[in-house]
């Protein structure tokens, strides 16, 4: 018998039940095992504490009498997610793009956000008005609104968003560069100033302190004459 490819690691109470089940569906897959023994995999590899459950689940009959079929609906009114459509549609309606956030993650965000929203066929029509409805950045959003809604697929409005954004950020840290020489150059010319003025003072110029001692100083001869 030849090795198996991979290995599936006991599930527990806290993990995904549908992202387990994809990837023992692909053991079963790249092993090339038939149905009949999918059933005795499934138990083999739960683990113990979930085997008991699922023995209490089976009961009278016990697990290795069920179908694969059989025992992976149980474990899933058990340990899958209950799941309120509308809340999810809720959360994916009212989801917009963070300060923080490029628009990459944003279109990655509300595609997790997409998942349990059972859109079906419309779900393209529905994550690209929701992508550009909920950018954050002006100047993205005007580009995208330039595009005809008939011809722009999901795929190219996320690429020319994402070409319109990197454009802007170039543009910003140019504006920053000069902003900074600016910047420099202001406390420069201010410190040139003051070591000026300072020089003034020494020549004569008008000092507030200088003069005002030399005004006591004359009041004060006046007074003794």
């Amino acid at each position: 018998m030849a090795a198996l490819i991979g290995n599936i690691p006991e599930f527990t109470p806290y993990s995904d039940w549908k992202v387990y089940l994809e990837r023992l569906e692909q053991f079963f897959l790249v092993n090339d095992i038939p149905d009949e023994k999918r059933n005795a995999i499934l138990i083999s590899v739960i683990g113990n504490d979930t085997y008991k459950t699922l023995r209490d689940l089976c009961h009278p009959a016990l697990p290795k009498d069920k179908t694969f079929q059989e025992l992976c609906e149980l474990m899933d009114k058990q340990f899958g997610p209950q799941i309120s459509v509308f809340r999810e549609r809720n959360k994916f309606y009212q989801a917009k793009q963070y300060d923080y956030e490029g628009v990459s993650q944003w279109f990655a965000r509300i595609k997790t956000l997409s998942v349990d929203c059972k859109f079906g066929e419309t779900l393209e029509a529905i994550l690209l008005d929701r992508f550009i409805s909920g950018l954050r950045n002006p100047a993205v959003l005007d580009r995208l609104c330039e595009e005809n809604e008939s011809t722009l697929t999901l795929n190219k409005a996320v690429e020319i968003a994402v070409n319109k954004e990197s454009s802007g950020a170039d543009g910003n840290s140019y504006n920053r560069y000069n902003n900074n020489n600016s910047n420099w150059n202001r406390p420069w010319n201010n410190r040139r100033g003051n070591r000026g003025r300072r020089g003034g003072n020494r020549g004569g110029g008008f000092n507030p302190g200088f003069n005002s001692a030399a005004n006591e100083q004359t009041g004060s001869e006046h007074g003794d004459n």
